[in-house]
């Protein structure tokens, strides 16, 4: 079992001490831990930087960065397939998204192009198994553990706001909040750890009906992010659901297939998830459910209270979306107070996305039939 973690966050988030226990916990429970050092902080410290005397242009910048960062990870990933022990746990101090919080995205789109082997932002992206980002604060920021460091404490706090934003659309984002002791933030980060490296599905997610006349939308859209997926459900038996997905990110496309174990209450076991390429999702529209319309919907992304919320807005309906978010048995939801919950339906099946494939239009039909 490989497993990629990003850990990112702003300047003086506790990074170097998070991941030395990381290491240290990890190892000890028989896993082999490679943490791949933080790429631009390297270059700085050997005297290649975006200010100061003699320095680079920041695209520049982050050109080298990024070609740097990605032959550090092939070279990572060819050589953990060379050891002998098949639990290794790769730690990134930062990853390739990382460099979209320094540069606009035109310029971030330059370096991509610069790069012509490389892969489009949602490629590298969900490279990733996880990503964590400590948050900063600002009684706790310090730049005399990293000679690279040249923001103030303002300046450090405002790149940890972007730092988050860059990575929102992906799959797996946990916010770890400042804590009064730095053992309490470790600690956090070690049980996400843990969680996916034995697998635990989620326990529960939490849905709701929004009114989207009266949520602030503009809000979302300024510090969250979003893509454009379609859906479309493929012929199966009753007791299992086949779906594949297109999602565009930027300009760019990810497709992926999914398969569902249907239990006798209802209740969908994910049997198989995996990413695919265009032609093979092409193929398999050919075996499209023709009794479910293709779900087409924007999500967007966004965080609240440390939290990962995501809110599908439906092609067909610009008054009410469904807002979700995937909890712990344990965990308490704070509803966003941007949003305005109509009801929550976690429970109640009309709202699942396939069931609203079934009744056209998507959640406007399913209201007036209650």
């Amino acid at each position: 079992m490989i497993k990629r973690i990003v850990l990112t966050g702003g300047p003086g988030s506790g990074k170097t001490s998070v991941l030395e226990k990381i290491d240290q916990v990890f190892t000890a429970q028989g896993f082999k831990v490679v943490i791949i050092d933080e790429t631009a902080s390297y270059l700085i410290n050997h005297g290649i930087k975006p200010f100061g005397d003699g320095a680079v242009d920041m695209v520049d910048f982050q050109e080298l960065v990024m070609r740097m960062q990605l032959a550090k990870e092939e070279v990572f990933d060819r050589a953990v397939k060379m050891l002998p022990n098949e639990n290794v746990l790769i730690i990134y101090d930062r990853g390739t998204i990382d460099n979209r919080a320094y540069i606009n995205e035109q310029e971030f789109e330059e370096v991509l192009a610069r790069l012509n082997h490389v892969k489009d932002i949602a490629e590298l992206m969900n490279k990733y198994d996880l990503v964590i980002n400590l948050v900063s604060r600002e009684d706790f920021y310090t730049t005399e553990n990293n000679k690279a460091r040249s923001e103030d404490v303002t300046s450090a706090l405002e790149l940890g706001k972007k730092t988050l934003k860059v990575w929102l659309g992906h799959p797996k984002v946990k916010i770890v909040l400042p804590k009064d002791q730095l053992e309490d933030k470790i600690k956090e980060v070690l049980n996400e750890i843990n969680k996916l490296l034995n697998l635990k599905q989620v326990k529960r997610q939490e849905k709701y009906l929004v009114d989207l006349s009266k949520t602030d939308i503009d809000y979302i859209k300024e510090n969250g992010t979003s893509v454009e997926i379609e859906q479309v459900y493929l012929q199966s038996s009753d007791d299992v659901e086949k779906r594949i997905r297109k999602v565009k990110m930027g300009n760019s496309y990810t497709y992926y297939m999914s398969v569902y174990k249907v239990l006798e209450d209802g209740t969908k076991v994910i049997v198989s998830e995996k990413q695919i390429d265009s032609k093979v999702y092409d193929s398999l529209l050919e075996f499209k459910d023709e009794r479910y319309s293709v779900v087409k919907k924007r999500r967007y992304y966004f965080t609240y209270q440390g939290e990962y919320f995501y809110l599908d807005v439906f092609a067909n309906d610009n008054d009410l979306g469904i807002m979700e978010i995937n909890v712990t048995e344990d965990e308490k939801v704070l509803v966003p107070d941007f949003v305005a919950v109509i009801d929550q339906v976690t429970k109640d099946s009309k709202y699942s996305n396939k069931s609203m494939a079934l009744i056209k239009p998507v959640v406007k039909k399913v209201l007036q039939n209650d």
